[in-house]
């Protein structure tokens, strides 16, 4: 009897073997398949981008090349006049450069400059520069964060703390900042755990596409681009107040209203969210999930995505086919940005001009180098 019940618990626990064997297997098969279908679709979306790039460069050097001649030849060359009043995108595409000095962005500039786009499709680069993020509470211990371990890039955490100001200013306190950049452990456990759902149902690239109208697949999501968070609000024993949807206060109001003109956007626009004036742009983003995550991009780019309602994805698009733009506000050049090819590797060399006040460079990881002149 004894020798009996010693054989069926053997062969249960060969049993149980055989079961967790075969699950690891399928994990395997399906990291395998996950990690193949990423690598293609991203070698598919780069050969794109790069015929899309040298299309676009071809017609702009020709546009370049004619107007440089005309100013060889004495010919005076007018920028087209703004109208004057209010803001005004112009597209200066074909209109070069003048005056220009020229400055190199080191490959670390380049990743940390804010356009750095994450999506489904265009993943983290792997020399991510991770040690240049900083803990928000070791910059300024007074911005409200859910912990020591929200972590940004210093340009984002500088604007951070100005538009908060602002906000306070505004008679707007108690903003929560939550959810700041993500290792790419903790985006792996994530997907991992929601892959983990699906296992008996799904695999290969159809398992993929489940879990990711859940989890981006790592390297894909916009915390793990060091520019982005999530925005709440907080009051320390006020349940009413931290109970109410951030989506339906003044708090969240006023960023959708105010939050550009400090480098920031609404990362995910759906219909009607965060309020009932934002378009869905789900279609562009491939998110549709309601998340309340805001982006850091820069003034500049900000200032054009506002005014020209764009997301990050259109934003980027329209400076493909326009690679040089100006802001103008009420007839006054602000804001010059010129988007240049990049080969995706090491540093760049880049023209500015001698009168720009400041400039920023970052690549947008569609082969391209977007710089911004403020004037």
């Amino acid at each position: 009897m004894a020798k009996a019940e010693h054989a069926n618990a053997y062969g249960k626990l060969i049993r149980i073997l055989i079961v967790l064997f075969v699950l690891v297997v399928v994990c395997l098969a399906g990291y395998v398949m996950m990690d193949k279908s990423i690598q293609m679709q991203q070698q598919e979306n780069e050969l794109r981008a790069q015929e899309e790039n040298a299309r676009l460069q071809a017609q702009y050097q020709q546009a370049k090349a004619e107007e440089t001649a005309k100013l060889e030849q004495g010919e005076s060359v007018q920028w087209p006049s703004p109208k004057g009043e209010g803001t005004e995108v112009l597209d200066l595409t074909g209109y070069p450069l003048v005056n220009t000095v020229s400055v190199r962005a080191t490959r670390q500039e380049l990743i940390t400059g804010g356009m750095m786009l994450l999506n489904h499709w265009h993943s983290q680069p792997a020399d991510f520069p991770e040690s240049e993020l900083l803990s928000i509470v070791s910059v300024d211990k007074s911005v409200p964060v859910s912990g020591s371990d929200v972590r940004l890039f210093p340009n984002a955490i500088n604007a951070l703390i100005e538009m908060l100001a602002a906000a306070k200013a505004d008679g707007l306190e108690n903003y929560l900042i939550d959810e700041g950049y993500r290792t790419n452990d903790a985006q792996q456990e994530y997907y991992a755990k929601e892959e983990a759902l699906y296992l008996n149902r799904y695999s290969g690239e159809a398992l993929v596409n489940k879990v990711r109208q859940s989890v981006n697949v790592p390297g894909t999501s916009e915390y793990q681009s060091g520019f982005s968070f999530r925005v709440d609000r907080y009051l320390r024993g006020d349940a009413e107040f931290n109970d109410a949807k951030f989506q339906t206060t003044e708090h969240s109001d006023w960023l959708v209203e105010n939050s550009w003109k400090y480098g920031f956007v609404f990362r995910f626009p759906v219909e009607g969210y965060p309020n009932a004036t934002v378009h869905d742009k789900a279609y562009k983003t491939g998110e549709s999930k309601k998340l309340s995550v805001y982006r850091y991009v820069g003034e500049a780019n900000a200032a054009v995505m506002h005014e020209m309602n764009f997301c990050m994805e259109e934003y980027i698009e329209y400076l493909l086919a326009h690679p040089h733009i100006a802001l103008y506000e009420n007839g006054v050049l602000k804001y010059e940005v010129v988007r240049v090819e990049y080969n995706g590797s090491g540093d760049v060399q880049v023209e500015i001009t001698r009168s720009a006040k400041d400039y920023t460079v970052s690549m947008d990881n569609m082969g391209g180098v977007i710089v911004c002149m403020s004037y």
